[in-house]
């Protein structure tokens, strides 16, 4: 099963919306965006990728109705992408507040829904598909998080540039 939906996900946020597969963790992906900070259209592509997934898991669920739904959490902001780890093991791992508020985003997400950040929210603009929700409280924060639902389907613009590779961004 998992297998099945890795390899639906990781060419869609690679090669279709231009993102980076970080790490699978679990039943989980974990994908940024921008991270070399030439793609200034981020957000629209990290929304269109969780999306897509969405539609793409739909599809696959069509033949394997007892595989479950995901939940997507897409949050926009800085983080720290270093070398963690040593003797033995190293990775480049990006970290900071801006990816944990993803992961709260994404298990408070509704099953088969996205929620989206606030600043992934101002980066999309008004014309987003994007409904209110009301105040989460996630752990690690005093205050709650500002979250909104994307309304799915959303139409995707093609990520890429005329004839040439994908350009960049972070969830």
């Amino acid at each position: 099963m998992l297998r099945a939906y890795y390899e639906v996900a990781t060419p869609l946020v690679s090669r279709r919306f231009g993102g980076e597969v970080e790490k699978f963790t679990g039943d989980g992906i974990f994908a940024t965006f921008n991270r070399r900070g030439d793609q200034p259209d981020h957000a629209r592509r990290a929304v269109g990728a969780a999306a897509a997934l969405q539609d793409e898991v739909a599809a696959i669920r069509r033949d394997h109705d007892d595989w479950p739904e995901l939940r997507v959490g897409v949050n926009s902001g800085p983080v720290v992408v270093s070398e963690m780890g040593g003797r033995g093991y190293v990775v480049y791992a990006a970290v900071g507040d801006t990816v944990n508020v993803a992961a709260r985003l994404q298990a408070a997400a509704p099953v088969g829904g996205v929620l989206v950040g606030e600043r992934t929210r101002a980066l999309l603009g008004d014309d987003a598909a994007l409904a209110p929700t009301p105040e989460l409280r996630v752990k690690g924060k005093a205050e709650p998080v500002e979250a909104y639902l994307l309304t799915l389907p959303v139409p995707r613009p093609a990520p890429r540039s005329g004839a040439g590779a994908p350009t960049r961004r972070r969830r």
